[in-house]
């Protein structure tokens, strides 16, 4: 049991802020705050707008898992990353009542607290102009045109096999002309689907 918990312990973030003494924070990361396991804990600036928005980027980094592509693919996959990231700091945001749309956060320079849009607010905001600004880059790079030209072409293989493939079978003359229109039918209506998800 006591390996367990210090094996749990372990693997628990910790806040990781260098303190005065000049060791580390060994508190657990968002310690104090609204993002528990995640930042700085209360006591070195979990809190502050600077915080809570290193955190929440932290928290959405984790959510937003990459995947491999092809040198091609890379521009296109960066702008589903980006948009899978657009929709999980709006279902945050969709999730704060109105009186928590602003929040007080110190001003340094200025040596006051003010009221500034929540932190979810400027993230979305920030990764929405991400989401435009690679959208940009992709039309004018023709990637969905050539994501089309590619989904066609590996259509046209996969009929041209089936065709090859019954081919070796004993059909009549009949049959024979109604397969392969029959296959792009029925291709069509595969590729149509997996584009409605």
């Amino acid at each position: 049991m006591e390996a367990q918990k210090r094996r749990d312990d372990a693997t628990v973030n910790l806040c990781g802020a260098q303190r005065h003494d000049g060791k580390f924070c060994a508190q657990r990361a968002g310690w104090g705050t609204e993002h528990v396991g995640r930042g700085r804990c209360r006591h070195h600036g979990g809190q502050l707008r600077s915080g809570l928005t290193a955190a929440a980027g932290e928290e959405m980094r984790g959510m937003a898992k990459p995947s491999n592509v092809l040198p091609g693919q890379a521009l296109g996959g960066v702008l589903r990353l980006a948009a899978g990231q657009l929709v999980y700091a709006s279902t945050q945001v969709a999730r704060l009542r109105d009186d928590d749309l602003f929040e007080r956060a110190y001003c340094p320079t200025e040596g006051v607290f003010k009221l500034v849009p929540h932190h979810w607010l400027k993230l979305q905001r920030d990764v929405m102009n991400d989401v435009a600004r690679y959208a940009k880059l992709a039309a004018d790079a023709g990637v969905a045109e050539r994501e089309q030209q590619l989904a066609e072409s590996q259509t046209e293989i996969v009929a041209d096999l089936l065709e090859k493939v019954v081919g070796s079978l004993d059909l009549t003359s009949e049959q024979r002309e109604e397969l392969g229109p029959s296959i792009r039918r029925h291709l069509s209506l595969v590729k149509t689907d997996a584009q409605g998800v």
